[in-house]
């Protein structure tokens, strides 16, 4: 390590530093950490601990450093892996991270990171894979930057408070409270009908969008931790929420590349709801008139998102019976083998006049040829 730093000139985007046994002291790790934030001027550091072949919640090794060794203004993006944490003092001062990844790691009380989350308060994007030694507490996440959580906590949280008002991408992994209730989400951005809960306080893997605010590179993390392989899992299965308007090309694209990443995996449940439709407003420059200007988006032929995606059961929410996109959008969902049993459309939440143009729109979605004979289209 000392002969790699001293050969590299210059500054360093990236930094990896594994230490596979505890020979590797405290002293001498916070010695490297320091050469590369404070001399190298490193954006993106990762920590790896791994003690033998258990690498998932066991084995940990406590984290031992000074206050603040994280606070650099060079250090952009931590990832933390195999550690345990005994307090949050090694992230005082931290606005500097927009990235923190705490990954297998084991802290003893949901209070430390808490606190942890509190200090770094310019974080855009948190990714958490923790096991807490006892649950009682609250865990409490607030952060007016945020765009993108995951978490998952293999062991039971008293209460899990969310408040988020920039978050654009909701990915819960596993989720285990003490009662449902006692997962509280304060983000406008990112909303979802459907109850997720298993039983009453397991949590089912989850994951919400909206879709109009995902950039390139929020959705080149999800799909990083996506295909990764978490807990020695070679399958994974979940739902997914997304509000998307189907007038829009650019949100079209955006769904279809999100929908072409479950492909290798088993989705469950999609949930889609439909943004409202103005009947006249401008998006980078393209206007959009009665839903008219963008029948094109459905002219192709092929499967959306593609001839491998399959989901179980759709849930579609705002639905307008009288937009041409959004009927073309759930036939193209009938006509091929994308669901495979059940097509569920809201209609009870709308006025008497619109739940009959919407209902004589559900009743032509029935008449057409269906790609799964088991498949049922029904009103909700």
């Amino acid at each position: 390590m000392e002969k790699t730093f001293n050969k590299h000139r210059g500054d360093l985007e990236s930094c990896i530093i594994t230490s596979r046994t505890s020979r590797c002291d405290y002293r001498t790790l916070q010695n490297w950490i320091r050469r590369a934030t404070r001399v190298k001027h490193t954006k993106d550091l990762t920590l790896n601990y791994i003690h033998g072949r258990k690498r998932c919640y066991r084995g940990t090794h406590v984290l031992h450093t000074s206050p603040q060794i994280f606070s650099h203004h060079s250090l952009t993006s931590l990832s933390l892996s195999g550690y345990s944490l005994l307090n949050a003092r090694a992230f005082n001062n931290c606005g500097n991270l927009k990235t923190l990844k705490l990954l297998n790691m084991c802290l003893l009380r949901v209070s430390t990171l808490s606190s942890v989350l509190a200090a770094c308060s310019s974080l855009e994007v948190i990714v958490l894979q923790i096991a807490f030694l006892t649950g009682f507490g609250v865990l409490k996440i607030e952060n007016k930057y945020v765009k993108f959580l995951q978490v998952t906590f293999p062991n039971y949280v008293e209460r899990i408070e969310v408040n988020a008002p920039s978050l654009d991408v909701l990915d819960i992994r596993d989720i285990k409270c003490e009662s449902k209730n006692n997962f509280i989400l304060t983000a406008p951005n990112n909303q979802f009908n459907r109850n997720h809960w298993v039983s009453r306080c397991v949590y089912r893997p989850h994951i919400s969008y909206n879709v109009s605010e995902l950039s390139k590179e929020t959705r080149n993390i999800w799909h990083e931790l996506l295909v990764s392989d978490f807990h020695g899992m070679t399958t994974r299965h979940g739902t997914l929420s997304v509000s998307v308007d189907i007038t829009s090309p650019k949100e079209v694209e955006i769904l279809k590349e999100l929908l072409h990443m479950w492909t290798t995996y088993t989705m469950i449940e999609l949930e889609i709801l439909f943004k409202t439709n103005n009947a006249y407003r401008e998006e980078e420059g393209e206007c959009y008139s009665d839903g008219i200007a963008n029948e094109k988006l459905w002219e192709d032929a092929n499967p959306f998102p593609n001839t491998d995606f399959r989901v179980y059961k759709v849930w579609m929410y705002n639905f307008n019976g009288s937009s041409k996109e959004e009927f073309a959008f759930a036939s193209r969902f009938v006509m091929q083998k994308t669901v495979m049993m059940k097509m569920m459309i809201e209609t009870s939440s709308y006025p008497s006049m619109k739940k009959l143009e919407v209902e004589a729109a559900v009743a032509k979605l029935m008449e057409l040829p269906k790609g799964n004979e088991e498949l049922s289209i029904e009103c909700f």
